[in-house]
């Protein structure tokens, strides 16, 4: 399978967009700004709680919404 159809329907766009305009997918990295330092945090969907969510780097996921006008996509889904 091509990774432009594993990403169509693995990696579904969450229907938000970056503060750049760029569109937020499933298991995306977002970066933003936390209590006076950067955050790299996981876009991953949670499927208990039918949401998409931040995922971040010690395994805790976030169950607020997410906010994208403050964050900015660095990695793309992989």
């Amino acid at each position: 399978m091509s990774k432009d159809l594993k990403r169509l329907f693995k990696e579904q766009f969450v229907g938000m967009f970056d503060m750049n305009g760029n569109p937020i997918h499933e298991s995306d990295s977002v970066k933003f700004y936390y209590k006076g330092s950067y955050v790299v945090c996981k876009v991953i969907y949670v499927s208990e709680w039918a949401m998409f969510c931040l995922q971040w780097p010690d395994g805790y996921k976030n169950k607020f919404p997410m906010n994208p006008e403050k964050y900015q996509v660095v990695q793309a889904g992989q």
